[in-house]
């Protein structure tokens, strides 16, 4: 019987292919496994960015409809508060940062592999690049912070186009990159376009093709300085950002316009109003039964006719009209420019608020080191000839581009501030109202004969406060005219005139009638509904 077999050689050859099928497919099977990890960890990755924005966004909510509400989703949140979010599975939170209402940096360890989320809001793997921008350094946050807090991010309506200066232009602004910045002094700036204007992302934009023009006033507390009808020196004005439409003042005012006062005003932490202890948020940022994150307020004087209002740049300031004309026009800016918000002639208080947050380090005080702002010798809105507000910014609430104009000086600016009469009611005088406006667009005080009665001023409206000398007429901070309405003007101008700039300013205020005079102007303010 024959027996069959392999021979040595054949063996030989089977181990040889074999060995080069084994040597050719364990790459590739190794392949196979890695991507399947890459792909696993990727999802875990995507996973647990969706699961944070989720749980941030139903957070958000909750606080809107309580703003008692504890939100996790802060700039203090750290990499440990995320498994409170999301499961995690065998995934581990490397870095995290989350500044305003953004995720800033992500970086996720799963299946060996690491994933970092860059500003496109894709990851990349290991020591791959996010072609410089890399989530938490290259993407800017939503809210630029502050060592005070964070200023609330700015409400924009319907057809507001937010705006950053880059040096020689103004530049559509994505707001998914920094375009302000409060504490280098940047506020947030708005326009609305002409009807005809089309722009984009990116796009300059020029005074031309601008009809209304705002600035973001955010929502704020902050340290009283002079609660006790005191005379002070001029000083910094001590500010602290309000998050959302927080409350945290331990001062309550309620308003009264009977007696020798406007309101009375206690400290629910000290019992008495203490200078430099009891703090106040800002009263402006309450809207009849509204509490704002933020207001917007005319960048200039308003301009253009009573037909169609216009705030602009290098445009004469609209003038001679009654403060109810003013009041009326303002109004109707609203179904103008199709603008989903409540359009309000200034009230004294929201100018009080604009003048406060000037005189902080986020205005034009630096180190502690306060300067008024330069009087402006013009009668048109920011600075008179073309582009001279540009290079004027010595007359901006901020001492540079991203301010407010014409509080100081150009014209003077009737504002809804009015004495009551003897009976304690609004009080028209040649204002033109046959009626009374809804409270919530008018602040109401107390009637005296003497308009040097200051007493019957505000916490925060930028009168009594800032009063340096009693009992002359140039007694407010920098030399500032301070007089308070009496029973023949009943109404309060604001800012002062380029044709008396020695007692202009920011905290000038005066009694006038209401009426038509040819070098008043006035200011415009828009909410959101």
């Amino acid at each position: 019987m024959t027996k069959k077999g392999f021979t040595l050689i054949e063996l030989l050859a089977v181990i040889i292919i074999l060995a080069i099928v084994a040597l050719i497919a364990t790459p590739i099977i190794l392949n196979v496994i890695d991507d399947a990890r890459v792909s696993a960890g990727k999802s875990e990755a995507n996973m647990i960015l969706s699961g944070i924005n989720n749980y941030c966004a139903s957070e958000e909510m909750k606080y809107q409809l309580d703003n008692s509400y504890t939100k996790i989703c802060t700039k203090d949140m750290t990499k440990e508060d995320v498994p409170t979010m999301v499961n995690l599975g065998n995934a581990t939170v490397e870095k995290l940062t989350y500044n305003g209402t953004k995720l800033t940096e992500l970086v996720v360890k799963s299946n060996t592999h690491t994933f970092t989320l860059c500003a496109s809001g894709t990851f990349v793997m290991d020591d791959e690049e996010c072609n410089g921008e890399i989530g938490g350094e290259d993407s800017q946050p939503e809210e630029p912070s502050d060592d005070s807090g964070i200023a609330n991010s700015p409400e924009l309506l319907d057809n507001m186009i937010p705006v950053y200066y880059d040096g020689e232009n103004w530049i559509y602004a994505d707001v998914s990159q920094e375009w302000y910045n409060y504490d280098a002094k940047e506020w947030a700036n708005a326009v609305v376009l002409n009807n005809d204007v089309i722009k984009n992302v990116g796009d300059p934009i020029s005074e031309d093709e601008i009809a209304l023009w705002y600035v973001w006033i955010p929502r704020y507390t902050y340290t009283i300085f002079n609660g006790n009808n005191e005379s002070v020196e001029e000083q910094e004005i001590q500010i602290k950002f309000a998050s959302g439409t927080n409350s945290s003042g331990t001062v309550e005012c309620v308003d009264t316009i009977s007696g020798n006062g406007s309101e009375v005003c206690t400290d629910s932490t000290n019992g008495s109003i203490k200078n430099g202890t009891s703090t106040y948020t800002h009263p402006a940022f309450t809207f009849g039964t509204q509490e704002l994150t933020g207001f917007w307020v005319g960048k200039f004087e308003v301009s253009g006719s009573t037909d169609a209002i216009t705030i602009k740049p290098n445009a004469s300031s609209l003038r001679a009209q009654t403060v109810s004309s003013f009041f009326t026009a303002i109004q109707n800016m609203s179904t103008t420019y199709s603008l989903n918000g409540d359009s309000h002639m200034m009230k004294n208080m929201e100018w009080g608020a604009v003048a406060y947050l000037s005189h902080s380090k986020y205005g034009t005080c630096t180190d502690g080191n306060c300067v008024g702002i330069s009087v402006n010798i013009s009668s048109t809105t920011g600075g008179g000839s073309s582009n001279a507000y540009k290079t004027n910014v010595a007359q901006s609430t901020t001492g540079n581009i991203y301010g407010v104009y014409d509080m100081s000086g150009g014209l003077y600016e009737y504002v809804m501030g009015n004495e009551a009469n003897i009976n304690g009611v609004f009080y028209s005088s040649g204002s033109g109202f046959t009626t009374s406006p809804d409270s919530k667009y008018y602040d109401s005080y107390a009637y005296d004969t003497s308009n040097f009665t200051h007493s019957r001023g505000k916490l925060g409206d930028a009168t009594k406060e800032t009063l340096k000398v009693f009992g002359i007429n140039y007694g407010g901070w920098y030399g500032n005219q301070s007089y308070i309405p009496s029973s023949t003007y009943s109404w309060y101008i604001r800012g002062g005139s380029y044709l008396y700039p020695n007692v202009a300013g920011v905290f000038f205020h005066s009694d006038y009638t209401g009426a038509v005079e040819n070098t008043v102007s006035s200011r415009a303010i828009l909410v959101s509904n």
